[in-house]
């Protein structure tokens, strides 16, 4: 790779190229669910920017497949409260193999999936629980321009977003020398590194998101998101939906 850029929000990566590699980040809560529920077994994700979209396409998919009703679940989050009416919320914990496995889950939050949705080129999801795996699938891609997008909160920067940009920027420059970096991506790095020595958990229980769900009592899923490389999978997002490539997977 020749640059590895780190963007705080998604509004603010214009430059995202069709030909690289984008990583969407929304540590807590959005990545993290989508990459434990196709761990567990989930068959696709679809992503929407709003509630209204989210309904209409479950409509959508009882008009054509009515006798099968079961196998379309609806997950999601608004201010980090469940959505009325849905299946789930955005708490990895919900999305365990008995619920989730070889159903489709159509899922809209309020910054995660707006960002996935803006992403170009060959899109991956980060989080913590797969930093591993998604560092390996972009020395495997072998593209040019790696683009780190985090989602915020609000349009405002979130520290757990840039933690794991950190990270990921780390791990691919010690294995991958000589590759350019924008200025948001040193700054990661370098906090990364200055804080990595402490535990994972309180440093997201500090964040702004972790203060957030602290707020609407949900701090089991910040203690779900800090569990660092659990997952050896990298959800991937093309043509309206997020799967596991087989290929890359393992």
């Amino acid at each position: 790779m020749k640059r590895i850029d780190v963007y705080p929000l998604p509004d603010l990566a214009p430059e995202t190229p069709f030909d690289g590699v984008s990583v969407a980040v929304d540590v807590l809560r959005a990545t993290t669910t989508i990459a434990t529920a196709l761990a567990s077994g989930a068959e696709k994700v679809l992503p929407f920017e709003t509630v209204e979209e989210t309904l209409a396409a479950k409509r959508a998919f009882l008009a054509r497949r009515p006798d099968e009703r079961d196998l379309v679940k609806l997950g999601g989050e608004r201010n980090a409260i469940p959505i009325d009416g849905f299946d789930f919320g955005n708490s990895p914990s919900q999305y365990a193999p008995e619920t989730i496995a070889g159903k489709t889950l159509l899922f809209t939050t309020t910054n995660g999936t707006r960002t996935i949705l803006s992403c170009r080129g060959t899109v991956l999801l980060g989080a913590f629980v797969n930093a591993e795996a998604v560092v390996k699938r972009i020395l495997r891609e072998d593209k040019d321009v790696v683009s780190i997008v985090c989602a915020g909160t609000d349009g405002q920067y979130t520290e757990e977003d840039l933690l794991l940009a950190g990270l990921v920027v780390d791990r691919l420059t010690l294995r991958s020398s000589g590759a350019a970096l924008n200025v948001q991506a040193e700054v990661s790095r370098d906090q990364w590194r200055r804080q990595r020595s402490t535990p994972l958990v309180e440093l997201l229980k500090s964040s702004r998101g972790g203060q957030n769900l602290r707020k609407a009592k949900l701090l089991a899923d910040v203690a779900d998101a800090a569990k660092l490389d659990s997952l050896d999978v990298v959800p991937e997002f093309r043509i309206g939906k997020i799967q596991l490539d087989s290929a890359f997977h393992k």
